[in-house]
Parts: structure tokens; sequence; C-alpha cells
């Protein structure tokens, strides 16, 4: 009779877990193959699509079979990469319109925290069973993975698929709504401002982030008088393609800009420079160090884009591994093309002058690999307590006044 009732509960515990699993499993489809932007073809998330099927489908078949430490990792790792996933979609909720893949989000957030509960209940159930060594090994082993290898994973997966942010109304009427087309085809928009001093400035946004990011910045330099070019990012606001918050393809991007700007007869094509924040202050970095177009680069939180710049930042195992691991999951499910090259080989390369700002202690490290790799014609400006991007919001007047003199120096007519 016990071993009856031992067999019915691990039964309705496999139900459970396949269940959750099944739920978790049906946002990765709906991600995958109806959420896609234009300019995404259908079977450009079909591989990790395939990964996570196969992965579901073998779990739930062997997951009886597995001993209760082994169910309770299996349960937790895929509780944690749901909870990863379908999270996100509480904030974009909370900040946007409500989508249908919204409600398979938060379906699949549920399932997720099912899963790491059942994770939790399954060594409570069967407590004082078995031995005590691979009890005590395999919660500390469960977490290093999870740290690992379901964190980077689960930032990749997640990723490349994106969420709608609204786009606005643009700042006053002197923004005009633009088009261009980069090279592999996906059309891009943003806003143009002519310039009143002659020069121009493309502003690059952060990952994850439309033209409405870097809107402060780009007012900024209006009321300098500079032309400004904001743009929506690839698979973001009303630009189309694929989403990638550490650049991938962006390069594309920025050359169709620069090539818009270029074709423009009241922009001097001498007098064009770069602003970007995050992500687009690294692929700021990386157009300068590519061409020789660009006069002046302002880059606000220069990190990574790639292996390779991890490499150049660490030699600790420890610190590289997951890196590793995140770029490439996202090379194999085909977010983009990974970097071949640094940004403190690019920053070496270039011939424009850079300002680099970092701000708080985690980019502190960041801005001295760059400064030194750019060497004369670099400067850092390193501000401890500002938040990463914030500077301008935090300290409006000393911001406004040093970036503004950079580009002084640098973009106006001697």
């Amino acid at each position: 009779m016990l071993s009856q009732l031992r067999s019915r509960t691990r039964s309705t515990e496999a139900l459970v877990f396949s269940a959750a699993v099944v739920v978790a499993l049906a946002h990765a489809f709906d991600d995958a193959f109806l959420l896609n932007t234009a300019g995404v073809p259908l079977t450009q998330h079909a591989l990790a699509a395939g990964v996570a099927l196969v992965a579901s489908v073998l779990a739930i078949v062997r997951y009886d079979s597995l001993r209760p430490g082994l169910r309770a990792a299996t349960a937790f790792v895929f509780g944690v990469l749901a909870v990863i996933n379908g999270g996100r979609h509480v904030h974009h909720i909370a900040t946007a319109d409500l989508t249908a893949n919204d409600v398979t989000g938060v379906l699949e957030l549920g399932a997720g925290v099912v899963l790491i509960g059942l994770a939790a209940w399954i060594p409570f159930r069967h407590r004082g069973e078995g031995r005590w060594l691979p009890r005590l090994i395999v919660p500390p082993l469960v977490l290093v993975a999870i740290w690992a290898i379901g964190m980077p994973v689960g930032m990749a997966l997640t990723d490349i698929h994106s969420l709608e942010k609204p786009v606005g109304q643009a700042p006053n009427a002197a923004y005009k709504t633009v088009h261009f087309t980069a090279s592999d085809g996906v059309k891009l928009e943003g806003w143009y401002r002519p310039s009143r001093n002659g020069a121009t400035v493309l502003v690059i946004p952060g990952g994850g982030s439309n033209r409405m990011g870097p809107l402060r910045h780009a007012k900024m330099l209006e009321r300098r008088g500079y032309g400004v070019l904001v743009y929506d990012a690839r698979g973001l606001g009303h630009s189309e393609g694929t989403p990638n918050s550490y650049g991938w393809d962006w390069d594309k991007d920025i050359d169709a800009a620069l090539a818009y700007l270029k074709g423009r007869d009241e922009v001097d094509p001498s007098r064009i420079g770069a602003l970007g924040l995050s992500t687009g202050a690294d692929m700021a970095v990386d157009a300068a160090g590519r061409r020789s177009d660009l006069a002046a680069v302002v880059a606000d939180g220069t990190a990574a884009i790639g292996y390779h710049d991890i490499e150049e930042y660490t030699s600790k195992t420890l610190n590289r591994a997951p890196m590793w691991l995140l770029f490439k999951t996202m090379e194999v499910i085909r977010a983009g093309s990974a970097p071949k090259v640094s940004l403190a080989d690019r920053i070496a390369d270039a011939r424009a002058p850079h300002l680099l700002i970092s701000a708080g202690a985690s980019e502190k490290e960041w801005g001295e690999l760059y400064d030194r790799a750019g060497g004369s014609r670099t400067e850092l400006w390193y501000l401890p307590k500002a938040g990463h991007t914030a500077a301008l919001k935090q300290y409006p007047a000393q911001y406004e006044e040093r970036v503004s003199a950079f580009f002084d120096r640098n973009l106006r007519a001697r």
C-alpha cells in the first residue's frame, strides 16, 4: 500500500513537472515563431526552438527514472530559465501595452515558479532517504550550474526576442521622421534634426533601447546647435530586424545611418561625430576603428560586445567561462555574427579623438583599458558616483559642458 502511494506521488510530481515544462515550451515557441518582427525570417530562431523542444521532451520522458536529487536539479534549472524568460513580461506589461506574447510570457513565469517550488519540495518529500554525501554535494553544484550555465544561456535566449517599447512623440517639430536601410536589407527608422552650427552627431542607443532612450542626450546636443540623428536599434521601436543587446549586426545600421547623413546636402561630411550609450558606446568605438570619417566620438558606458573583449579585460577563467558560454549561445542560435576584433584593437586603430565616460566602480576598469589602448587620442572621464549612462541626468551642467566642449573642439569649423 505504501509502495502504491509513493508511486502515485511520483506520478503526480511528474505530471506537475511535465505540465509546467509544456507551458514554458509554449512561450518559447511563441517567441521563436509568432513574435518575429519585420525583417526577421521565420526560420531565424528555429534552432533555438528545436533545442528547447528536444531538452523539454527528454526531461519529461526521463523524469520519473531520475533519482530525487536529479529530479530536483532538473526542475530547478528549467524553473530558473522559465522565470528569466517569462519574468521580463511583467515589466513590459507595466510599461507598455499588453500583448498576446505577454500572456504566454506570464504563464511561463508562473510555470517557472511552480518548477522552482517543485525543486524545493522534492528534497523535503524525500528527507532522510538515500546517502548523505550526494545530498550534501548536489545543492552547491546546482547553484554553480545556474551561475555558470543557466544564467548565460537564459540571457542569450531572452536577448534575441524583442518586446515592444513604445515610441513617443518627437521633441519638437524640427525633428523629422527618417528611414534608411542597412546592407542586409533591414529597414530602420529614426528622427533627424538639421544642424544650426554646421556639425552633426549620430546618437546611438543602448542595448534593448529605441530612440527614446538617448533622447535626453539628443536634446542636449540640440541646445548646443548640433544636428542630431537618433534612431531605433534593430528589432526595437519602428525598426526591423532581430535585436541584440551586445550590438551584433549594429555595424550595418551605423554604416547606413552615416551614409544617410553624408547624403544630405546640409551635412558637412567632415564634421560628423558620434555619441553612444552603453552598447551604443561600444559600437561608436567599433565604428571609429573601422571607418575614417568620424571626426569625434563620445562613448558613455563602454564595456564588451564579444568574447575578445572579455579576454582583454580578464585572464581569470571563472570570469571568462560564463561570458564565453553567453556569446557562444548567442552565436549558435543565430542572433548575429560574433565580433572578430576586440574594442581595444578598434580604439587603437581609430583616428578620431574619443571621450570615454565611465560611471561607477564597475565601469572604471573598462574605461582604463580603452583609455590605455587609445593612447593620446582618448581622454577618460570617470564619475565614481554616477549610474550607468545616467551622468547627464545626475550631473546635467557638468556633463553638458564637458561633452559640448569636446565636440566643439573637434567638430566646429576652424
